[in-house]
């Protein structure tokens, strides 16, 4: 049945002959209503108005808005310009946000993104139109209706902010297009990689710790403008930023070492957030990974469910390593089942860094070897060299141990947040200076097929007086 669409003068009758009354009253709203040039829907009413928002949607035309066609015409534009349409529409809630003594409530709740632009279903564009959804707390006194301070809000705030953000003539056209243009331009480095030989991409300038991050708010040193040493330099030409030249970190195992606080770590952090794009001014707008790298970090006290972390771990009669299950894992079996999962879900970039690793995983160098004769854990010095001959899968990894310069393929030294290649010199002290171990694999890697069980999927409650609780966030 198709919904009939009121008018505003009508929501404003409706709000005024709901003064004074239970909070409640507020579910005589729902449904949608014309404003002219874009409709307000009100979707959800909870039964809790006091304690809980209120779901809305707003949609616009595009004919309406009057957006450039170039703006929406593919997706990486279409991405770049919702990112940008969202944080607009965040901002002007805030700056329309009622103020001052008065009833409680009257307040547009939304989600402010932080640096990274995501596809988001928060503000969708299709079929014509631009819409966004929002919650909203309506305004009330002593837990009733104000009718008035409801149809200040709903008739004045929230048309400025909706206007303010979904008609093109009130945007800010030149950040739209700084949007929209990074966005885009990021994509397309990221898809020059595979073709190039390339895992990531650093573009010179770049900043690695971000220009927003809490680190710089704490007062941290200034953040440093990167620059790609010439052995590695690669230029990209992209579509808004035309030729760009910067680091291009190549397939294999990449060692990233250096001497304490120097940016090596930094370095790994700015590439694990490379599978993401950043917004305009961020620093780190060119910083891009594979799309599907991963970071294997210590997730101590994960749950895991028939994980096979055999190339890891020795079966034994009390720990079945080809099928290992735990409500909590230690950090060195987290870490093992976070890496071999995913080798599952298909990865072709490992990330990883050892002041996030467990240490056991790390290294054992030959001395260690020569003493311990039937240890049961193979480390990644001899993992990584199986994933990237037998899977094709490439590594960043930062460590300080020498055994890894036996196995990487491309080293590079962080010497003041910048990276200097020592690939040469690294392999020179290998050969003047073996390292006597001994390469361990008792199991090499392999991709496993797990499924899902349905049941386990199942959201619904076993009785009404079941509670979900979260563990954390």
């Amino acid at each position: 049945m198709q919904t009939t669409i009121q008018d505003s003068e009508y929501l404003r009758k409706l709000l005024l002959s709901l003064d004074g009354k239970f909070a409640g009253g507020y579910s005589e709203l729902s449904g949608e209503y014309d404003y002219g040039d874009f409709t307000l829907a009100i979707d959800h009413v909870p039964d809790d108005v006091v304690r809980q928002p209120v779901r809305f949607r707003a949609r616009m035309a595009i004919e309406t808005a009057r957006f450039p066609r170039d703006v929406f015409n593919t997706p990486s534009r279409e991405i770049g310009a919702r990112d940008f349409l969202l944080r607009s529409f965040a901002t002007a809630s805030g700056r329309f946000a009622t103020s001052g003594p008065g009833p409680k409530g009257s307040r547009i709740l939304m989600d402010r993104p932080g640096p990274e632009i995501l596809e988001t279903s928060a503000l969708v564009v299709g079929n014509g139109v631009v819409e966004v959804r929002f919650t909203a707390e309506m305004p009330l006194r002593r837990d009733r209706v104000h009718g008035p301070a409801a149809v200040d809000f709903l008739l004045t705030t929230i048309p400025k902010v909706v206007r303010t953000t979904l008609s093109f003539k009130n945007l800010d056209g030149e950040g739209l297009a700084d949007w929209i243009e990074a966005n885009e331009d990021a994509d397309a480095a990221r898809g020059m990689l595979a073709e190039r030989g390339l895992v990531a991409f650093i573009a010179d300038g770049s900043v690695l710790t971000g220009t927003k991050s809490r680190e710089l708010r704490l007062g941290a040193p200034a953040p440093v403008s990167f620059r790609a040493p010439d052995e590695l330099a690669v230029t990209l030409d992209l579509p808004n930023s035309g030729t760009v030249r910067g680091l291009g970190i190549p397939r294999g195992i990449t060692l990233i070492t250096g001497a304490g606080n120097q940016g090596k770590s930094t370095l790994l952090r700015a590439l694990e957030l490379g599978v993401y794009n950043h917004i305009p001014g961020d620093g780190r707008e060119l910083v891009v990974a594979l799309g599907d790298a991963v970071g294997v970090r210590v997730e101590e006290g994960r749950r895991a469910e028939n994980v096979d972390i055999s190339p890891f771990f020795v079966t034994t009669e009390r720990f079945d390593s080809q099928r290992f299950s735990t409500r909590s894992a230690s950090m060195s079996t987290s870490q093992a089942a976070n890496f071999m999962e995913a080798i599952e879900i298909g990865t072709s970039l490992f990330l990883i860094d050892e002041d996030t690793s467990a240490a056991e995983l790390m290294d054992r160098d030959a001395r260690m070897q020569d003493l311990i004769r039937d240890e049961t854990v193979t480390t990644f010095v001899d993992i990584l060299p199986e994933t990237r001959d037998r899977l094709n899968i490439s590594t960043v990894i930062v460590a300080s141990s020498g055994d890894y310069l036996d196995i990487a393929d491309t080293v590079i030294l962080m010497d003041g947040f910048q990276p200097r290649v020592v690939t040469g010199e690294a392999r020179r002290i290998v050969e003047n200076r073996p390292s006597g171990r001994k390469h361990e694999v008792k199991v090499p890697p392999f991709v496993q097929v797990r499924v899902p069980l349905g049941h386990s999927l199942e959201p619904e409650k076993a009785g009404p007086h079941e509670r979900f609780r979260s563990g954390g966030r």
